[in-house]
C-alpha cells in the first residue's frame, strides 16, 4: 500500500518556513507531516500566546480560528500568505491505493459516515475515522483500531497512514467544517441550522463548501438537496436517492428495506439515504447496497433502544446532540415511568449544548419526567428548581440513573458527549 504526497507531484505550496496555528485542534500532526517531507513547519499554540509571523513564509490556519486572533492578525498585517488546515492536508494526502470518502455537514455527518462504512463493508475492507473512533469494519461488523482523535482535518492524516497500513480498499471519514480535497467522493449531510464560527465572523456552511472549492475535478460530489447545491448525486426531499418509510427511492425505482422493527427512522432517514447516494456514485450495487442494512437497529448513542435488566433504554448521547433530539427521544418513551439523563459532558466536547434552551424544555415537560439527572457543571446550579440530581459525566449520570429506574421503566439517556 502507498499513501503518498501531492507534494510530489509538484504542488509545492507548502514552502517554508510554515506557522501552523492551532496546536489545540490539529496542528502538531500537521507540522509533523511537514518535517517528514522535508519542510521547515512548527505548530504553534495561538490561544494563550501571541506569535510574530515575521519570520514565515506560509501561514496555515484552522478556519474556526477568529481573525482577531492576534498571531493571525499579524500574519495578515504582514501580508503573509495564508491557507486553511484542510488545504495544507489535502496537499500533504497524497496518492493512495484506497477509495476516500471524506464527510461533512452541519448534522448527520457521523451516522451518514458509519452507514456508508457499513454498506461498503459488505464488499469491501474498510476503514472509518469519526467521532467513534478509528475502526475496521468487515461485513457489517466493526472493531476499534484507534480512540481519542478528534475530526479536525489534520487527524486524516493518522486516518489514512492506518488505512494503509490496513489494506484497506476504502477510508470513510468524518470531517468537521469542510473537506481537504484528497478524497474520490465528498459527501454534504445538509448546511440547515447554520451557526457562526471564527468569532462570529463567518457562517460554518461557508467553510463546509470547501468540500466543492478544494475537490479535485474527478471527484463526486454527493449532497443533501437542503444544500441547494448541482452535486453529482442528490438525496433528501425531491433527491435522486430519497428514503421512503421502509423502502428508497433511487431515481425513480423503488427498493424495499429490511430495517430492524426497533429503528426510529425520522432519525436514521437522511443518513440512510446519504450513505446509499454515496455507495452508488462509486458503482456500488443498488440492491447490494439495501440488502446491507439488512436488520439494522441503529448506532448506540444515535436514538438507539434496547433492554438494561428490565429497563427500556432510548441512547441519544452523541457528539452531535442537540436539545431537539433530547425531546425527539423523550416523545419516543411512553407508558412507564421516565428516567431522563440530560446534559454534557464537557471534557469531552468542544462545542456544548444551548444550556438555557434544554433548561427551557426540561421546564415545559418537567411533569412527564419522573426522574431527572443534569449532567456537567453548567446544569448544577439549575438542579434545585428543576428537582434533579447532578452528575459529573455520562457514566456517573447513568450510575445514578441506574439506581432510581426499576424494571419496565424507561430510562433515556441524552449527553453531549463522545462514544
Amino acid at each position: 500500500m502507498h499513501c503518498g504526497s501531492r507534494l510530489s507531484e509538484g504542488q509545492r505550496e507548502l514552502i517554508g518556513p510554515v506557522a501552523v496555528l492551532d496546536s489545540i485542534h490539529g496542528a502538531d500532526i500537521i507540522a509533523s507531516r511537514l518535517r517528514e517531507l522535508g519542510i521547515d513547519a512548527e505548530a504553534l499554540e495561538v490561544y494563550h500566546n501571541s506569535h510574530s509571523m515575521e519570520g514565515y513564509s506560509l501561514v496555515v490556519a484552522p478556519v474556526h480560528l477568529s481573525p482577531q486572533n492576534r498571531s493571525l492578525s499579524d500574519a495578515r498585517r504582514l501580508g503573509k500568505r495564508i491557507i486553511s488546515h484542510h488545504r495544507a492536508v489535502g496537499l500533504i494526502l497524497g496518492e493512495r491505493e484506497f477509495r476516500a470518502f471524506e464527510i461533512t455537514g452541519t448534522r448527520g455527518k457521523t451516522t451518514t459516515a458509519l452507514l456508508l462504512a457499513l454498506i461498503l463493508s459488505h464488499e469491501m475492507r474498510v476503514v472509518s475515522h469519526t467521532t467513534s473512533g478509528i475502526e475496521l469494519w468487515n461485513r457489517g461488523k466493526r472493531s476499534l483500531i484507534r480512540s481519542g482523535l478528534s475530526i479536525t482535518p489534520g487527524n486524516l492524516i493518522a486516518a489514512h497512514q492506518i488505512a494503509s497500513e490496513e489494506r484497506a480498499d476504502a477510508l470513510v471519514s468524518e470531517v468537521s467544517l469542510g473537506g481537504t480535497g484528497a478524497f474520490d467522493v465528498g459527501v454534504i449531510t445538509s448546511l440547515a441550522g447554520d451557526y457562526l464560527i471564527a468569532g462570529s465572523s463567518m457562517w460554518a456552511s461557508t467553510a463546509k463548501l470547501q468540500m466543492l472549492s478544494l475537490s479535485d475535478p474527478a471527484a463526486r460530489i454527493v449532497a443533501n438537496t437542503d444544500t441547494r447545491l448541482s452535486a453529482d448525486i442528490t438525496f433528501g426531499d425531491g433527491g435522486d436517492v430519497r428514503f421512503c418509510g421502509r423502502s428508497v427511492m433511487i431515481r425513480g425505482e423503488s427498493y424495499p428495506l429490511s430495517l430492524g422493527e426497533a429503528l426510529d427512522l425520522p432519525a436514521y432517514s437522511d443518513g440512510i439515504a446519504g450513505a446509499l447516494a454515496a455507495a452508488i456514485s462509486i458503482g456500488v450495487d443498488v440492491q447490494n447496497a439495501a440488502d446491507a442494512l439488512e436488520g439494522f437497529e441503529g448506532f448506540k448513542g444515535r436514538m438507539s433502544r434496547y433492554q438494561l435488566d428490565g429497563v427500556s433504554v432510548i441512547d441519544n448521547s452523541n457528539s452531535g446532540l442537540k436539545v431537539s433530539g433530547i425531546e425527539r427521544a423523550l416523545d419516543l418513551a411512553s407508558g412507564g415511568r421516565i428516567c431522563l439523563v440530560a446534559g454534557e459532558d464537557a471534557e469531552s466536547v468542544c462545542e456544548g449544548l444551548d444550556i438555557d434552551a434544554l433548561v427551557r424544555m426540561i421546564e415545559s415537560r418537567r411533569e412527564e419526567i419522573d426522574e431527572l439527572v443534569l449532567v456537567g457543571m453548567r446544569l448544577e446550579p439549575h438542579a434545585p428548581r428543576l428537582r434533579g440530581y447532578t452528575a459529573r459525566n455520562f457514566q456517573e449520570g447513568l450510575e445514578v440513573a441506574r439506581r432510581h429506574a426499576s424494571s419496565g421503566d424507561h430510562l433515556v439517556l441524552c449527553v453531549k458527549c463522545f462514544r
